[in-house]
């Protein structure tokens, strides 16, 4: 019997995954929708009911995000983070109302960026990190045509532990 493997396993760990490290463990969520957001009327709204999870798989491969909120109107959410092209990442997003997106994500020491263009839905979020990366400040947006760009939520993480 030999050693031999697919040869779509990749031999060696990509290097660009040790940029993920600084969002391994586990965080508070709080998310800010203004008024009118759910609806007519709908007052303002902060939430701070949701914890997300950060964690490797076993080999350190791709990393997998879990996300919980207890507010009925938000989705509950599982994200498996890979290696994308020219250092970027790619974000496979599942949530609990069957929605799948695929993002592109980007990180370095002071900012977390994702994206995704769909014709009729385009989004991406920014987030900067707190000098002592505990803390994770920033907004999505949204676009109907991938050009004019509105304020959807504000979404910020705060670390509970370091994993």
């Amino acid at each position: 019997m030999t050693d031999a493997h697919p040869s779509d396993i990749p031999d060696d760990r990509d290097a660009a995954l040790e940029r993920l490290e600084p969002l391994v463990g586990r965080w508070e969520a709080e998310a800010f929708f203004e008024a009118g957001f759910f609806g007519p009327g709908a007052p303002a709204l902060t939430d701070r009911s949701g914890r997300t999870t950060f964690e490797w798989m076993k080999t350190k491969r791709v990393l997998v995000e879990r996300s919980t909120v207890d507010n009925p109107m938000a989705p509950d959410s599982i994200v498996i983070i890979e290696p994308g092209r020219d250092g970027e990442f790619v974000r496979h997003y599942y949530d609990s109302r069957g929605v799948s997106r695929t993002y592109q994500m980007s990180l370095d020491q002071s900012t977390l960026r994702m994206w995704r263009m769909e014709p009729g839905f385009s989004q991406r979020y920014s987030g900067t990190f707190s000098a002592d990366g505990n803390q994770i400040t920033g907004a999505w947006e949204k676009s109907a045509d991938g050009t004019a760009w509105e304020h959807d939520f504000n979404l910020s993480y705060f670390r509970i532990a370091p994993e």
